[in-house]
């Protein structure tokens, strides 16, 4: 029998793999449209800081530069040892801001110069300031050591424990001597309190009460003043630029020394014949009747 010409007419049935088949393949098409193409993509440029709006530490530095001004035991002396010794061993017990920086007295603090506009004297005001200092040193022959007065446990600005310690009016005279004729030049320039060596201490989350007399128990059986309270010791006035200030506690900040002065002791002392440990009480015993030390807060307020 011939076969019919009209077409086909039979119902056509799909199987459930066929269905699904074309599901898939039609949400796919649909979740293309809203993705980017990968051969487009672009990774951004690898960022070492983190933070974009944050310049990096060398780039900081060809924009503004940064000194302090300290007075600090002389590297190798008895203090300066026992010094460094107090720290390793406090460190494990209790680590704080401290530890961020070798102990010294800071005369001045925060010494901001920001780059000249001409690039064969960008950093003219940088030499003006150490020959300035240099100045002022020699103009105030008279800078003496300072004295031991005990150690003390604050609650202000921050719960803190330091030497409290007595200088001489002459470092008062030259940092005001150094402000007076730089100030104008510098963006920053600080006069600090000069009385303390800090020894623990929190900016933002103070140390426990507990904590600091432990570590002042630690800083009489560790700290040799013996020598420091006898001739006072060997102290040296030292001009750093900060090239890197840490923010991770107990990592060191970054300093590089730019001149020295060797502090010379010339006094002889009336009172040299009396034992050691009864010259140390009389120190600690002196401090009981000053006030509490000034916070730079209060200082700062004063000076203005």
């Amino acid at each position: 029998m011939p076969h019919s010409a009209s077409p086909d007419t039979r119902s056509s049935f799909s199987t459930p793999g066929d269905m699904s088949s074309s599901a898939s393949t039609a949400a796919t098409s649909t979740r293309s449209e809203n993705l980017p193409d990968f051969n487009e993509f672009i990774l951004d440029p690898f960022d070492l800081n983190g933070n974009t709006a944050a310049p990096s530490p060398h780039r900081l530095r060809e924009a503004r530069r940064s000194f302090v001004l300290r007075l600090e035991p002389c590297e190798g002396s008895a203090l300066h040892t026992s010094l460094k010794l107090f720290q390793e061993q406090s460190f494990v017990r209790c680590p704080n801001q401290a530890h961020n920086t070798t102990p010294h007295i800071s005369i001045l603090g925060r010494i901001h110069i920001e780059r000249g506009n001409e690039f064969e004297s960008k950093w003219k005001v940088v030499d003006e300031l150490v020959s300035v200092i240099q100045q002022e040193v020699d103009r105030h022959p008279h800078l003496r050591p300072p004295s031991f007065a005990g150690y003390e446990i604050v609650e202000r600005p921050t719960r803190s424990l330091f030497i409290r310690v007595n200088v001489n009016s002459v470092y008062s005279q030259l940092a005001n001597a150094i402000h007076y004729r730089m100030a104008n030049q510098c963006a920053t320039l600080q006069v600090r309190p000069m009385d303390r060596i800090a020894l623990a201490y929190n900016v933002l989350r103070s140390v426990p009460r507990p904590a600091l007399q432990g570590l002042r128990d630690l800083a009489k059986e560790t700290i040799d003043i013996e020598d420091w309270v006898l001739s006072g010791g060997s102290w040296q006035l030292t001009l750093y630029e900060v090239m890197l200030e840490s923010p991770v506690v107990g990592v060191q900040h970054q300093l590089t020394p730019i001149q020295c002065w060797r502090i010379h002791n010339n006094d002889q002392s009336s009172s040299s014949m009396l034992p050691v440990s009864l010259r140390i009480k009389l120190a600690v015993l002196s401090t009981r009747f000053r006030l509490t030390p000034k916070s730079e807060h209060d200082f700062q307020k004063e000076r203005a």
